[in-house]
């Protein structure tokens, strides 16, 4: 039979090499959008186009599917490129909102919570700039997540219709589960007891030791 100090030992080590191993769980998913294009500020949405802000006129608004995700979000990054140059707007603020259906409205104007004001850095045709937007997925409940791109100059970006190579792309990184996990875990631990305690039960030369 096996002794409980040597599958403690065992358990440590499987759980040390599950530990090394969990960044090889990390999956990677980049989604184009399921919409994109302008919205004006009097409702007016223009698809097929490109992805434009200009100050208290127009914002870009792209809208991405979220049914590939799987797991514990650890990144999520928001892509644009130019498909205009110059940029005249190289502070872009980026705002967020769930969408149920992955299509623009004219109601989207002006609407959505901050992510943040990223600066953009000095950028060529195709050339895309990354925007971390992690944080919202602490509050993600629908299938479709929308961003709302607003600038404080006129900067033309890339979209689904016309583009320098992609369009905006939102590139998820996941893991599994805590519960998947831990029964990853726990198999790992039954398959370590059940083969030490067959190696040790037909071990050459083992002894019984009987007992008055």
């Amino acid at each position: 039979m096996i002794t409980k100090s040597r599958f403690v030992a065992l358990a440590l080590v499987s759980l040390l090499n599950l530990s090394i191993s969990t960044r090889d769980w990390a999956n990677t998913v980049t989604n184009n959008p399921s919409q994109d294009g302008s919205v004006y500020f009097d409702g007016v949405v223009s698809l097929g186009a490109y992805v434009t802000c200009a100050p208290g006129d127009i914002e870009g608004d792209v809208a991405f599917s979220l049914s590939s995700v799987t797991g514990t979000v650890t990144q999520a990054l928001l892509s644009v490129n130019p498909y205009g140059l110059p940029l005249f707007g190289p502070h872009v603020s980026v705002y967020w909102s769930g969408n149920t259906n992955g299509l623009l409205a004219g109601t989207d104007y002006d609407s959505g919570t901050l992510v943040g004001t990223f600066t953009l850095p000095s950028l060529g045709y195709g050339q895309p700039a990354y925007f971390d937007v992690t944080s919202i997925f602490s509050s993600v409940n629908t299938p479709y997540v929308e961003f709302d791109l607003r600038s404080d100059g006129t900067d033309v970006f890339s979209s689904t219709a016309y583009n320098y190579g992609r369009p905006s792309q939102l590139m998820i990184t996941t893991v599994p589960e805590p519960s998947t996990a831990a029964l990853t875990v726990a198999g790992i631990l039954a398959v370590a007891f059940l083969k030490t305690r067959r190696s040790c039960k037909f071990a050459p030369g083992a002894r019984i030791r009987r007992v008055s």
